[in-house]
């Protein structure tokens, strides 16, 4: 998501290209069917083979071959390919100085690129799919014409010290309960469904929780029905971004500075400055299945005070940063 305006840069700049995405199937609707830019899609696979590779670029007969994976396995791509290739290079955990990895892509083909995408985001258009996907879960009149709020407890489980408290997700939840103005929604993928359920039961099932339930593209549409998300450093914040809609960051044991969620970095709290494990898998002051210990410094007052903060912009009809 980070890198999906890399594709509008290059329709603009060359608006008779044909755009090819080749990645993995999963993003296939997400990104055929919902972004204007890409113009066909090729299933990447893992697991095949170096060479492999190589004969499927050359098979493509592209005239450019923009690599935004950073990966191992095509860094030696140029020496074995005719096609020319453009490489974006991921910054080092110690940089100096940060650049957001949205600028970081953006900076790959600006050589190629004199006029640059202005807003950058949305990138990722879902409007039609989402009324049919509301639709769908409002078939037990789930939702109402209240505003809705996606709340993202959930990080994944590779790297669980990146998640706020569970039991800061359930206060929070009672608060905008209180409120009696929004519809909560608990988004995430499979691996955050059991967690999600979870806080669900002990907030009194008052949320509409559809963790592990939807496509990525069925999530962007319902992120972009959203009025904002809560999140902490996890693909939905960046899809949520992707689509249009403002971001509450939770910052720990990464730099907002360049992984936050893009343009909100006024609405993100940051507590990287007392985390010791950047860029490490696990917390080294925590158990290592559980949120880091920089994340436990984040209060509740902090994302209350973000979410008027939001509400407030949303009037303002979102003014970005």
């Amino acid at each position: 998501m980070l890198a999906t305006p890399v594709a509008a840069a290059l329709k603009l700049n060359y608006p008779g290209a044909k755009i090819t995405y080749w990645s993995h199937p999963v993003l296939r609707q997400l990104l055929l069917g919902l972004n204007p830019h890409v113009d066909e899609f090729i299933d990447f696979s893992r697991d095949q083979g170096f060479f492999k590779m190589v004969k499927q670029i050359e098979a493509m007969k592209p005239d450019l071959f923009v690599d935004l994976s950073n990966s191992s396995k095509l860094k030696f791509l140029p020496w074995f390919t005719r096609v020319p290739i453009v490489r974006y290079q991921k910054q080092r955990t110690d940089a100096p100085t940060t650049m957001h990895a949205v600028d970081n892509f953006m900076a790959t083909v600006k050589h190629l690129c004199p006029e640059m995408p202005d807003p950058l985001f949305p990138s990722i258009f879902p409007e039609a799919l989402a009324k049919e996907v509301l639709d769908k879960l409002n078939a037990d009149g789930n939702f109402s014409a209240q505003p809705l709020i996606a709340l993202v407890p959930g990080v994944g489980k590779y790297r669980p010290h990146r998640a706020w408290i569970r039991d800061g997700w359930i206060y929070l939840i009672r608060n905008l309960t209180e409120r009696k103005q929004f519809r909560l929604l608990l988004v995430g993928g499979e691996d955050d469904a059991e967690l999600c359920e979870s806080i669900n039961k002990d907030s009194g099932n008052v949320c509409v929780n559809v963790a592990g339930q939807l496509s990525l593209a069925e999530t962007a549409a319902v992120l972009r029905r959203c009025i904002f998300a809560i999140s902490g450093d996890t693909g939905p914040a960046h899809l949520a971004v992707a689509v249009g809609t403002p971001v509450i960051g939770l910052y720990g044991a990464t730099y907002p500075e360049r992984s936050g969620p893009y343009g909100y970095s006024v609405m993100t709290i940051d507590q990287s400055k007392a985390c010791r494990c950047h860029g490490a898998k696990f917390c080294q002051v925590a158990r290592p299945d559980g949120p880091g210990e920089c994340m436990h410094r984040i209060m509740l007052p902090e994302v209350i005070e973000k979410i008027d903060l939001a509400l407030g912009i949303e009037n303002d009809n979102v003014i970005r940063d």
